[in-house]
């Protein structure tokens, strides 16, 4: 019964793993006369580096690559790979969009990594690998607000932080 149980947790623990990767905080600037812009300050969790944004737009986004493999092998510690590659401002209304200034940051030295390349052509058909796909996060920044950036099994997840 206890090997029951234990498998069961494992199982649960490895189909519901967030790995935490990012912390956002959100300032929004308000001056006088000007377009609003935000100062957002994003904590990388493995290099433990903050990098400072300034963004145009209703909302903040976070781009990147996901590699899910076969669920099976979450089971034996196998978690999605994942890039963080963009940071940009987006706009709530599609006129807005596309008639207002961007703002957009890269977040890695090489965008069009070979690895990735390759993965996304060939991906589907290496054994062991579920899909390789583009995934992003958006979330308010009218407001000065904290948010935890988490990659899970099908992707990015954000969630606003209460502390």
């Amino acid at each position: 019964m206890f090997f029951f149980v234990g498998f069961g947790l494992r199982a649960y623990h490895s189909f519901t793993y967030e790995e935490p990767i990012a912390e956002i905080i959100v300032k929004p600037l308000n001056w006088p006369g000007q377009e609003p812009v935000t100062l957002v300050k994003v904590l990388f969790d493995k290099s433990r580096t903050n990098r400072y944004f300034f963004l145009r737009g209703d909302q903040w986004m976070i781009e990147g690559d996901i590699l899910k493999w076969d669920s099976w092998l979450n089971l034996l510690g196998l978690y999605t790979r994942y890039r963080l590659t963009r940071f940009k401002g987006r706009y709530l209304n599609v006129k807005a969009e596309t008639d207002k200034p961007h703002t957009i940051y890269s977040l890695v030295e090489q965008e069009d990594h070979p690895v990735w390349q390759y993965l996304y052509q060939y991906g589907q058909k290496i054994p062991f690998i579920s899909t390789v796909y583009g995934n992003a996060v958006f979330q308010d920044c009218r407001k000065n607000k904290k948010f935890l950036i988490y990659a899970g099994t099908s992707g990015f997840i954000v969630r606003e932080s209460k502390h």
